[in-house]
């Protein structure tokens, strides 16, 4: 039923951006922002459902909360950083979004350290038994 909402949202965003690069070309790049907010608002209980899920697994697993937190960061830090790079390919600034790209990567980059640390102190841990 998501998916069906989804196309429904899509197709219809598709032919306001359609219509208004015709009429209003300057309101085009305003239509697909639009589009994806009533996208991701549609899709938000889902992404709360999954991240309860992946929330019980990680109590259930015992691994530090911080890794939890740092990888739904790191999930949230790509997705905004695509749909941000598209909206900007879309404006007709290709260049920007490049950059913006490359920016997300060195801030994935930089929450990820906390995931790396959580690792080091496992393999030490493991290490230490043996």
């Amino acid at each position: 039923m998501m998916l069906v909402k989804l196309i429904g949202i899509a197709l219809i965003g598709v032919v306001a951006v359609s219509v208004l690069r015709t009429a209003k070309p300057e309101f085009a790049a305003f239509a697909v922002i639009g589009t994806g907010i009533v996208m991701l608002i549609t899709m938000i209980s889902s992404l709360q459902n999954a991240v309860l899920a992946f929330d019980e697994l990680v109590a259930k697993s015992g691994i530090d909360d911080r890794v939890f937190s740092a990888v739904l960061k790191v999930i949230g830090i790509g997705y905004l950083t695509e749909y941000s790079a598209s909206v900007a390919t879309d404006a007709g600034c290709a260049s920007v979004a490049q950059k913006l790209q490359f920016g997300g990567k060195i801030v994935i980059f930089l929450v990820s350290m906390s995931v790396v640390t959580a690792l080091v102190d496992v393999v030490s841990g493991l290490a230490e038994l043996v």
